[in-house]
C-alpha cells in the first residue's frame, strides 16, 4: 500500500497544526517513543511545556509545516538537563502526544542539547519542522 495522498497530508497539517487547537511543546531526556514515555520528559521546578502558537500552512504541493514563532523555556535553575526530544501534546499537562523527534543541529545531525544552570532554550521560528509523511 502507498502513503497517504499529499491532500490528506496537508488536510491533516491544515486542520490539527495550522488551525487546531492548542499544541505545546515538551523536551524530553530520552525519546518519548510513539508510546508517550513520559517518564523522559524533562522535570524541574523551572520546566513546563510552552505554547506552540501558530504553525505554517503547508506551501506548494508539499505536507511540510513549521511553527511560525520562537518558543522560549524558562531559565533553568536548577541542575544542568541534557535534551535529547521534543514532543508536542495537546495539553500544558498530560494530554495526548502528536508528533515527536530528536533535537538536530542545523545540518540535520541529531545533537542533544547541555542545559545548564541559566541557559534557555530557545526554538527559533521555522526550526520545528513536520512533514506528514
Amino acid at each position: 500500500m502507498s502513503g497517504f495522498s499529499v491532500y490528506y497530508g496537508q488536510k491533516c497539517i491544515n486542520d490539527h497544526f495550522v488551525n487546531g487547537s492548542a499544541k505545546y511543546l515538551a523536551l524530553f531526556v530520552a525519546d518519548p517513543t510513539d508510546n508517550n514515555v513520559t517518564a523522559n520528559e524533562v522535570s524541574g521546578g523551572w520546566y513546563a511545556r510552552k505554547a506552540i502558537g501558530a504553525f505554517a500552512a503547508p506551501v506548494g504541493p508539499g505536507t511540510i509545516t513549521s511553527n511560525s514563532n520562537a518558543i522560549a523555556f524558562d531559565v533553568v535553575s536548577s541542575n544542568a538537563v541534557t535534551v535529547t526530544h521534543w514532543g508536542i501534546y495537546d495539553g500544558l499537562t498530560g494530554g495526548n502526544l502528536w508528533a515527536s523527534g530528536a533535537i538536530k543541529d542545523s545540518g540535520g545531525v541529531d545533537s542533544p542539547k547541555v542545559l545548564n544552570v541559566d541557559d534557555v532554550f530557545i526554538t527559533k521560528a521555522g526550526e520545528l519542522t513536520l512533514d506528514f509523511q
